[in-house]
């Protein structure tokens, strides 16, 4: 199980190519900073979808852009992202 952390904008740098290749079941992502324009854009927020992550994103960072809820995305605040990172998930990688 992997957590994908996400930083930057998808127009910035399309992860998902990259994601693809990695991708080994049961893996999650976790959007903060302008990685949270994934989940905004139905786009790639689907294709994230259709490749069977589980979408978080930081709480902070979506209400700094604007968004109070983001379809299918669970919302995080920084202790329930320590625990994804240190319990639940058996690798981390930050694109």
């Amino acid at each position: 199980m992997t957590l994908f952390i996400l930083l930057k904008s998808p127009f910035e740098c399309n992860a998902i190519e990259v994601m693809e290749k990695l991708k080994d079941g049961n893996d999650g992502v976790l959007l903060a900073e302008d990685g949270i324009y994934y989940a905004t854009t139905s786009s790639m927020r689907n294709k994230l979808r259709e490749l069977g992550y589980k979408i978080y994103a930081m709480q902070d960072d979506a209400h700094a852009r604007g968004f109070e809820n983001i379809e299918e995305t669970k919302l995080i605040d920084y202790d329930t992202a320590v625990d994804l990172i240190m319990e639940k998930y058996n690798q981390v990688i930050t694109l």
